[in-house]
């Protein structure tokens, strides 16, 4: 059974969208380092990562952008024939190994241009221990 489509007209600035959790595993962080071929010490090696500035595994920054599509799906999924334009993260403190990440979507913003309904999306991660570890912006164009 697939979610109900988000509907432009009914999204409205300010609407936050239910809370999702992600938990992050090594495995995952590992997977995704060797997906975007970043074979990065910090990612796959405990030895050296314990030895940074990290004090251990840290996952790759760019995984926010799994956990953070998936908050705005909650309420529903993208129309089909929408684009996903821009997207853009504010790192906080790193995401690590068998933390549970806690993901807000908020509809931050709202318009027209050129004829296009545009729809942007804020996230917010934090992890267990309520530490925030991304901001995310999300801008999407709805289909006609």
């Amino acid at each position: 059974m697939s979610k109900q489509l988000l509907v432009y007209d009914e999204l409205q600035v300010g609407q936050k969208f239910k809370p999702t959790t992600y938990a992050l595993t090594k495995e995952t962080i590992e997977k995704y380092a060797e997906a975007v071929e970043d074979r990065n010490p910090l990612y796959l090696d405990e030895t050296p990562a314990k030895n940074s500035s990290f004090k251990g595994l840290i996952s790759h920054p760019t995984t926010a952008a799994i956990y953070s599509l998936s908050a705005i799906m909650t309420e529903g999924e993208m129309p089909p024939g929408g684009i996903h334009a821009k997207q853009s993260f504010e790192f906080h403190t790193p995401a690590r190994p068998a933390d549970a990440l806690t993901t807000t979507a908020t509809v931050v913003d709202k318009y027209i241009k050129r004829e296009k309904k545009y729809v942007v999306f804020e996230t917010t991660t934090v992890n267990q221990k309520g530490e925030k570890i991304v901001t995310g912006k999300m801008t999407a164009i709805w289909p006609q």
